[in-house]
């Protein structure tokens, strides 16, 4: 029996591999209608609306992209006009609502739906910026979380994270309310290929021996590239020299931080430093492929499972997300800590000859998209 799966997701870039994009890329080899409802904005990742580009992604995926008109927008919570008579319109066995604590959490006080809905918490401590944050958990708690807790208009609430499960909490959400769906990878998309690595290699005029240390994601002021910049310095430039080490940074641009990026980027003369950009996800298994270790200087990123996944090596900082994403502990530094960074680095350098090593089948799985689909089946099943 085929089902119809409605994922309603602020801001969907067809061409990421974020979350929304791999499940409903996995759906599409199980019996699942899918449907993606979605702002018409794409400011926050750097680029311009391309219907073209949707209708790419619906062929890829054999899904349906609905883009909704803003009518509110506060701090990337956005109320979409239409959404839930569209919703309607389309009757959904099930409604994934990615993320929690914004507008659409209005309908908890408004008809009980036909369909079983279930929303998910991506949320890192780090990246919890908003300076009304305590007086927003304080509100959740005594408003919504009871509702929540009390009644079935939420089947569950997945937690991407362990953090995400902290968060979930302070808000007042219940354990039993609570379940963990982690980020994750679609194996038939993000996989080690070795032509694809001979290939970057060989268009970036790299050498066989040369040590490729990639920065793979967006150029931002939240992410930090640059931050790869000073580790380098600190590492010392000699030291990388003798260690034929270059410099891979790749991802769309915010135009303001791209000229502060470069001013940087001028200081690390006499090495091997690229920068490229903007490439479709479906393209990074190549670039992953191609480096031998990746360095995520800021926040958290799903890109650093996509890094090991193709056996790369990853240097990130020791936040409670990083560790439950990483292989290796040893190389996480402590935020903003770019010191140790550059001793881990150079640690990571020192120690490993550069043969690909990949995670392990119980590594995967928690990771794998399609044991996640399978999930969401089992609660329209029940």
């Amino acid at each position: 029996m085929r089902v119809k799966i409605v994922h309603v997701e602020d801001f969907f870039d067809p061409e990421a591999g974020y979350q929304v994009n791999e499940m409903v890329m996995v759906s599409k080899d199980y019996d699942i209608d899918s449907y993606i409802i979605t702002s018409n904005s794409m400011k926050v990742f750097h680029k311009n609306l391309s219907p073209e580009k949707d209708r790419e992604f619906e062929a890829k995926t054999r899904s349906t992209v609905i883009r909704l008109p803003m009518i509110f927008e506060y701090s990337r919570r956005l109320i979409l006009k239409g959404l839930f008579g569209k919703i309607r319109e389309l009757n959904p066995d099930l409604v994934f609502f990615h993320g929690i604590g914004d507008f659409k959490d209005l309908q908890l006080f408004g008809q009980r739906p036909n369909y079983v809905v279930v929303r998910d918490c991506h949320m890192s401590w780090v990246a919890a910026r908003n300076r009304f944050r305590r007086v927003f958990y304080a509100l959740y708690r005594r408003t919504f979380a009871p509702v929540i807790n009390k009644t079935d208009r939420y089947k569950v609430i997945f937690a991407t994270s362990l953090e995400a499960v902290d968060y979930l909490k302070q808000i007042g959400i219940s354990d039993p309310k609570i379940d963990y769906l982690p980020l994750g990878f679609n194996p038939s998309t993000m996989y080690y290929d070795e032509m694809a690595r001979f290939e970057v290699r060989n268009s970036y005029g790299l050498q066989d021996d040369d040590i490729l240390i990639s920065y793979i994601g967006k150029f931002d002021f939240f992410k930090r590239p640059d931050l790869l910049i000073d580790i380098i310095k600190l590492l010392g430039l000699e030291f990388a020299k003798e260690r034929k080490l270059a410099l891979l940074f790749l991802g769309p641009k915010d135009e303001q931080y791209e000229k502060f990026f470069n001013e940087k980027l001028s200081q690390l003369r006499g090495l091997k430093c690229i920068v490229d950009g903007y490439k479709p996800f479906s393209q990074l298994y190549k670039y992953f492929s191609a480096s031998d270790i990746c360095v995520f200087p800021k926040e958290t990123t799903l890109s650093s499972i996509h890094a090991q996944v193709c056996g790369c090596r990853v240097l990130m900082e020791n936040h409670k997300a990083n560790q439950e994403r990483t292989l290796d502990e040893v190389y996480l530094y402590q935020p903003d800590n770019l010191n140790e960074a550059a001793s881990r680095l150079r640690k990571l350098i020192e120690e490993y000859d550069f043969s690909r090593r990949f995670p392990n089948e119980a590594w995967l799985k928690r990771f794998d998209y399609n044991w996640q689909i399978k999930r969401l089946l089992g609660l329209i099943e029940r």
